[in-house]
């Protein structure tokens, strides 16, 4: 058998490797992003805090860096690392409910990482297709269409970067 210790075990990557747009910046530097106000700090990203429903902005003294955050450039170029395709008759008849559904996971998924958002929401051949600027929040958005409004969902990752394709399908069921 054999024996496990830290020189023995490889170690992950911070992501960067299939992420070109992650933040380089030095674990002490602190930064804000100067279109959502996303801070950089110890090696991560954080939302201000909300004062009366609006994000308070970051005063110059608290920052040393203003850049435009990971999220901010996938959005500018165009650059999705999830792509969720929503087919079916279902969608025609509850498309107000799904978009809601859509955007309240976006929400919740910001809470958690900044980095997290949608890219674009678009119709194609009677499919909606949703851009998300990370894979963790195309999935989470399949998943929680499946336990919500049922139907079958397919999750096909890509082997060579970071990057996801979500199909959600659902059919009207016919009236009996």
């Amino acid at each position: 058998m054999k024996a496990y210790n830290a020189a023995s075990i490889k170690k992950r990557g911070d992501g960067r490797e299939f992420d070109p747009y992650l933040a380089r910046l030095d674990p002490k530097d602190k930064a804000a992003c100067i279109k959502c106000q996303a801070i950089y700090h110890n090696k991560h990203w954080s939302l201000p805090k909300q004062t009366n429903g609006t994000r308070k902005a970051v005063s110059s003294k608290e920052v040393v860096k203003k850049i435009l955050c990971p999220a901010c450039q996938k959005i500018r170029d165009h650059f999705p690392m999830g792509v969720v395709t929503l087919k079916g008759s279902y969608i025609k008849n509850h498309r107000d409910e799904i978009l809601n559904l859509i955007h309240n996971e976006e929400h919740r998924a910001m809470g958690f990482n900044p980095l997290e958002r949608l890219i674009a929401i678009y119709d194609q051949e009677g499919s909606l297709v949703v851009e998300t600027t990370t894979e963790k929040l195309a999935q989470r958005i399949g998943s929680r269409l499946e336990h919500s409004h049922r139907g079958e969902v397919q999750y096909k990752w890509s082997h060579q970067n970071r990057f996801i394709r979500v199909e959600w399908e659902r059919n009207l069921e016919p009236a009996k």
